[in-house]
C-alpha cells in the first residue's frame, strides 16, 4: 500500500470537510476489535514511548483518542492525520473504513492501532479499528453504569441474604458481624461514627456507583454523599438502591443543581420541605439526603411499607411512590394513581429502570 510522508500530508491537510455522522455499528465494530486482542490495548498515556521503543511493544495494539486533522487519497488509499496530545500519528486507513464519510477533518474518534518493528520497517502503526468519540464514550458509560449497578446489587443482596433480614437498623443486642469490606478502587472514607457494621460492609460497592454516575465530583463529596445514603438508609429502612436511583432521576449526582420549578440539590427538595425540616442549607448534601430519604419513607409508608427481608419494592408501589415524591401526594390521589403529567410519567419511568437494573440479580 502506498503511504504518505508525514511532511507531505501535512502539506495536503483538508481544511473545513464536512463531518457526516457514523453507522451506528462503527462503535459495535471498535469493541469487537478490541476484545479480539490476545491483550488489552496499549493505554493512550505510553504512546510516546511506543512511538520512542517500538521493539519493546511490538505486537501489541494501542488505543487513542485524537482528533482528525487531514486526510488525502492516494490511489485507492486514504490516509488520515490524527492529532493525539499534541502527537501526530498518519495511518492508511483500512478497506472496511475506507468509504466511512464520518472520518472527516475535525472528528473526534476513538483509534485502535497494531504496532510493528522489524529490520526492514523499524517504526509502524496499522490502523485496525476506529469509531466516532461521541459513540465509543457513549457504550463505555453505559457499560460501565450497568457494571456499577449490578457490583452494587450483588454486594447488597449477598449481605442481606447471608442476614435473613431487611436492610435496616441493627437493634441493640442483635448486631451482627460485618462482612468483608468490598472496595474495588480507593474504597472512599466510610464514616463509622454515621453507618451500622452492614452499611460499613456495602460502602466500597455504593461509593464506587456514586464515582461512575458523577466523575466531576471530588472524592471528598463522593465519600460524604455515599455516607448519607446509607446513613438514611439504615435510619429510614429504606432500600439504598431506591435512594440511588432516585437521586440519578432528580439530579445525576449533581450537589448544586436546582431546577426550574425551585428544587434544590442533589434530592431536589423544595424551599417548603427544607423549612418544614429545618434546613438551613438545601445544598448541603447531608441535610438535602436526610429530607430526601424522610420524605421518600413517608410515600413508602402511604403506599405499602417497606418489603421484608430486603425484597425488591413491587412496580405498582413503586410507581406509586415515586409519582408522589415528584407531583406530591395530592396529585396521585387526584388521579387514583401516576398522574397525566409528561414530567412526572417520565420521572417514575427513569427511576423504575433503574431500580429495576439495580434488582436484575435479585
Amino acid at each position: 500500500m502506498a503511504r504518505l510522508t508525514l511532511i507531505s500530508l501535512c502539506v495536503l491537510v483538508l481544511a473545513g470537510t464536512s463531518i457526516a455522522r457514523a453507522d451506528e455499528s462503527s462503535a459495535t465494530a471498535f469493541f469487537k476489535s478490541v476484545h479480539l486482542l490476545s491483550q488489552p490495548p496499549i493505554a493512550q498515556h505510553m504512546l510516546n514511548a511506543v512511538m520512542t521503543n517500538p521493539a519493546e511493544y511490538s505486537g501489541r495494539a494501542i488505543e487513542v483518542s485524537g482528533t482528525v486533522t487531514g486526510q488525502v487519497a492516494a490511489g485507492s488509499d486514504r490516509t488520515i492525520l490524527v492529532s493525539v496530545d499534541g502527537t501526530i500519528v498518519n495511518a492508511v486507513l483500512p478497506e472496511t473504513l475506507n468509504q466511512a464519510m464520518w472520518i472527516g477533518v475535525g472528528a473526534n474518534i476513538r483509534a485502535l492501532f497494531s504496532i510493528k518493528a522489524s529490520i526492514n520497517s523499524p517504526f509502524d502503526l496499522s490502523l485496525i479499528a476506529a469509531a466516532p468519540e461521541a459513540d465509543v464514550s457513549t457504550v463505555e458509560a453505559r457499560e460501565a453504569r450497568i457494571a456499577a449497578s449490578r457490583q452494587l446489587t450483588s454486594r447488597f443482596m449477598s449481605y442481606s441474604r447471608d442476614q435473613q433480614g431487611g436492610y435496616s437498623r441493627e437493634q441493640q443486642g442483635g448486631a451482627v458481624a460485618p462482612m468483608p469490606v468490598y472496595y474495588d478502587n480507593d474504597g472512599g472514607h466510610p464514616d463509622y461514627n454515621r453507618l451500622s457494621a452492614r452499611a460499613v460492609a456495602i460502602f466500597g460497592p455504593y461509593h464506587n456507583a456514586v464515582h461512575h454516575f458523577n466523575k466531576r465530583l471530588s472524592p471528598e463529596e463522593v465519600d460524604e454523599i455515599t455516607n448519607s445514603i446509607l446513613e438514611n438508609a439504615d435510619t429510614q429502612d429504606i432500600d439504598p438502591r431506591l435512594l440511588v436511583a432516585m437521586i440519578i432521576a432528580e439530579s445525576d449526582f449533581d450537589i448544586f443543581s436546582r431546577s426550574n420549578k425551585g428544587a434544590m440539590g442533589i434530592g431536589q427538595i423544595m424551599p417548603d420541605e427544607a423549612r418544614r425540616y429545618g434546613v438551613e442549607d438545601p445544598y448541603d448534601v447531608r441535610e438535602n439526603i436526610r429530607v430526601a430519604a424522610s420524605i421518600l419513607r413517608g410515600h413508602l409508608e402511604k403506599y405499602g411499607g417497606a418489603p421484608q427481608q430486603a425484597g425488591v419494592i413491587p412496580e405498582d408501589q413503586l410507581k406509586l411512590i415515586m409519582a408522589a415524591y415528584n407531583a406530591g401526594p395530592g396529585a396521585v390521589h387526584k388521579y387514583h394513581g401516576v398522574p397525566p403529567y409528561r414530567e412526572t410519567q417520565n420521572y417514575v419511568r427513569k427511576v423504575a429502570i433503574l431500580y429495576k437494573e439495580m434488582c436484575a440479580e435479585q
